[in-house]
């Protein structure tokens, strides 16, 4: 193998790493929370106002009641779900309060995708998975409790 052969290999590989890292959905945005002994995925994909506030409520009452590192909280929106996270939706604020308390925040990317949306649409503290029930489902083989208000 010449040199210029093991560099063009270097160079593929190098190059297949960095679109992987910059074009694929990730878990990033994901928090440790190591003194938490619950976990809670909650979902939301239903596009009313009134489901957006009542899964916002109940995040609200677990967080307030087990307090945010005795619990790790995570909301994961995908299909019309996905409006609540949306950069300006009437809940940013909210969604913002929630997140600063610990809870992260979940956007799917095959919704993303179906939407045309992008991470720039969403609101800045939410974190792109690449599919909403995929992540559900992880959370869940991890032991976490599922919420689906």
């Amino acid at each position: 193998m010449t040199f210029k052969s093991v560099h063009n290999r270097f160079a593929a590989a190098f190059a297949m790493m960095a679109l992987l890292m910059f074009a694929a959905p990730s878990y990033a945005g994901t928090q440790s929370h190591a003194f938490a002994t619950h976990h809670v995925v909650f979902q939301i994909s239903n596009g009313s106002a009134l489901e957006q506030r009542l899964v916002l409520a109940n995040v609200a009452n677990v967080l307030k009641y087990y307090g945010p590192t005795k619990v790790q909280i995570e909301i994961v929106a995908f299909g019309p779900g996905l409006r609540l996270l949306l950069k300006h939706n009437v809940h940013s604020k909210m969604i913002q309060s929630l997140h600063a308390e610990g809870v992260e925040i979940a956007a799917c990317h095959n919704t993303m995708m179906k939407m045309h949306l992008t991470k720039a649409d969403l609101n800045p503290v939410a974190h792109v998975v690449p599919g909403g029930v995929i992540e559900i489902m992880r959370r869940e083989s991890e032991g976490w409790n599922y919420i689906r208000p």
